[in-house]
């Protein structure tokens, strides 16, 4: 390895630890982009259960209810095998685990399809 061979390899993680420092403080400035969505069930007076974790088994310290609107932060696919969605409530600002099945992403408004 030559000398400038040395000093491009240097130069080359240099660069690579400060985009990787920038994307993470970005990270943390940046908002979250979240899903606008609503809570659907067969049953209108249905209660749909909002779980502390992404499975069937955990606690539900919340519910809401069909119509409900909320936004979705993030998603997993749980040990149970379901499909899950983060949610927050629009209203009351409490969040939790929903099931997907449960839920109706929206076209974010002023946006057309």
């Amino acid at each position: 390895m030559t000398l400038n061979d040395s000093i491009v390899s240097i130069i080359r993680r240099a660069v690579s630890v400060s985009l990787a420092t920038a994307a993470i403080s970005l990270g943390a400035v940046l908002p979250v982009l979240a899903q606008p969505a609503m809570l659907v069930a067969n049953q209108s007076s249905a209660r749909i259960n909002v779980r502390s974790q992404p499975t069937t088994s955990s606690q539900s310290p919340h519910y809401g209810l069909a119509g409900d609107r909320v936004e979705v932060l993030r998603s997993t696919r749980g040990q149970d095998g379901y499909i899950w969605h983060y949610v927050q409530f629009n209203q009351s600002g409490a969040k939790g685990w929903v099931r997907a099945d449960l839920v109706s992403l929206l076209a974010e408004e002023g946006c057309k399809n």
